[in-house]
């Protein structure tokens, strides 16, 4: 088996890389992915769809790969949650859909990539993203990704008070984390409209999955990759017990 481009993982990255690379019908992209797929929000469990399962639903369950990391060498080893299915970690995540702070894109601009500036990734920031609440040159609105926060009126009494409190003690009230003059309280923009964590799977592969020049193999694990020289030319790879190697251009 042969492709133009395999792209190893369908997480955060992948499924949104290997989307837009099959937009081009002449490119066969293959999508290999060690969890399952869900290709419909219906067959999704209910602890990848719905965004407020419980940490011990996902730190349990199969869809996590549960690694263990240690901070220090005097502290007691923790969970690691990475996803391990169609949308990776961004199909078990805490959904909060924050961008980075613009100076920090602009030191790494300064730094010598000037390609990372936050003028430069703006475009990007709107493109991936349908915002609900804001419409602006900011904001997103036609993107594969659902944005929205929650409102006063929609808060836990215990959200209620802590922001009057935060702003009786004179902290500004921003509406917009993602907006660049942020500064105060606000809500927190959520990829998680009507609850349902909001995925690359349900934002991107939703919209790519039907290609004919993209395949997607879930449950399928990478052995090894296969070089000539110091050229990657495939990758050895496992599923159900069967192992076949799978090249690429």
């Amino acid at each position: 088996m042969k492709y133009d481009v395999i792209v190893v993982g369908s997480g955060s990255a992948g499924s949104i890389v290997a989307t837009r690379i099959s937009e081009d019908p002449s490119k066969s992209v293959l999508l290999i992915e060690a969890g399952p797929d869900y290709d419909e929000i219906e067959k999704l469990p209910d602890e990848v769809r719905y965004g407020y399962a419980t940490g011990t639903d996902v730190m349990v369950s199969d869809h996590n790969w549960q690694f263990l990391g240690q901070p220090t060498p005097i502290a007691e080893p923790m969970m690691v949650p990475r996803g391990k299915v169609t949308g990776g970690s961004s199909a078990i995540n805490g959904q909060m859909f924050l961008r980075g702070v613009p100076e920090d894109y602009d030191t790494w601009a300064e730094w010598g990539n000037d390609k990372w500036s936050y003028e430069q990734l703006l475009p990007f920031f709107r493109n991936l993203e349908t915002d609900t609440d804001f419409s602006d040159d900011f904001h997103g609105t036609t993107g594969p990704i659902i944005v929205r926060r929650f409102k006063p009126t929609d808060m836990h009494p215990a959200q209620v008070a802590f922001r009057e409190a935060a702003l009786d003690a004179g902290h500004l009230e921003s509406p917009d984390l993602n907006h660049p003059d942020s500064e105060g309280i606000s809500p927190t923009p959520l990829n998680n409209p009507n609850g349902i964590r909001w995925s690359t799977n349900l934002g991107y592969l939703s919209m790519s999955r039907h290609r004919l020049n993209l395949t997607i193999r879930p449950n399928c694990d990478v052995r090894k990759i296969l070089f000539e020289g110091k050229k990657a030319y495939g990758l050895e790879v496992e599923s159900a017990g069967e192992v076949f190697t799978v090249e690429g251009d």
